[in-house]
């Protein structure tokens, strides 16, 4: 019976944080908000000059809870080189930072193809040690031949 329970209860929750909408805000700034009022904002971070020929940048995905307050954030980092007539993703790597200890990484992985920097990020949620929530992200960053971010 405890079993059937548990069962029903992550069920019932893995539906409420289905994701609802999503729109761009103001800027590179996109947000989704789940049906449980938790929200996920998407955005991009340059790291470096483009005088140099090449670029790092960030695509970051923070998730709050529907009262504002950060659970967890993944960062997709890929580094670029760029001719002004080419572009080339030289490397891909994804990072994760917990500030809910509820929540924990079920999986991640990055990976490059010509000038994309690819990551993927299935986090969950446990309650009573069983995962009642999964939200996953996945981002790609993207460089122009100029060295533009997107």
């Amino acid at each position: 019976m405890k079993r059937l329970l548990c069962c029903l209860l992550v069920l019932i929750t893995t539906l409420c944080v289905l994701p609802i909408r999503s729109y761009a805000a103001a800027g590179d700034r996109e947000v989704m908000y789940f049906n449980d009022g938790s929200y996920t904002t998407v955005e991009i971070i340059s790291q470096g000059g483009r005088a140099s020929g090449s670029v790092t940048g960030n695509k970051v995905s923070t998730h709050y809870d529907s009262d504002g307050n950060i659970k967890w954030k993944a960062v997709l980092t890929g580094s670029f080189t760029y001719t002004g007539s080419s572009a080339s993703c030289t490397s891909a790597s994804v990072g994760v930072t917990i500030y809910d200890s509820a929540w924990y990484a079920i999986s991640k992985s990055a990976s490059k193809n010509g000038n994309t920097a690819y990551g993927w990020i299935t986090m969950g949620r446990k309650v009573s040690g069983v995962t009642v929530a999964k939200v996953s992200a996945d981002m790609t960053l993207s460089c122009d031949s100029n060295g533009n971010l997107s």
